[in-house]
């Protein structure tokens, strides 16, 4: 079931949001007339959002190029397996 509050509760209860989510490790999705506008998500959610967009940059990027360059030093599978390489 999806954690829902409306931007009010937000307003008035931030803290007891917030600890739920962090609690819980559920996303909070904020309401407002009747429509969702934002969601609330745990650190460790954004963390791993922002790694896997990086990732998926990077893999567009190189099917883009759709080679990888000989004395690049990158792995010629790098393309089809940049998932199993260590990003830093």
């Amino acid at each position: 079931m999806l954690n829902t509050v409306t931007a009010r509760d937000i307003l008035r209860n931030y803290k007891e949001v917030f600890d739920k989510v962090k609690k819980t490790k559920e996303p909070a999705v904020v309401m407002s007339k009747k429509k969702a506008q934002v969601a609330i998500i745990p650190m460790e959610d954004l963390e791993k959002l922002g790694q896997f967009k990086n990732k998926q940059s990077t893999k567009a990027l190189l099917d883009l190029a759709g080679i990888i360059p000989k004395g690049s030093g990158l792995p010629a599978d790098l393309s089809k397996k940049h998932n199993e390489y260590t990003w830093d």
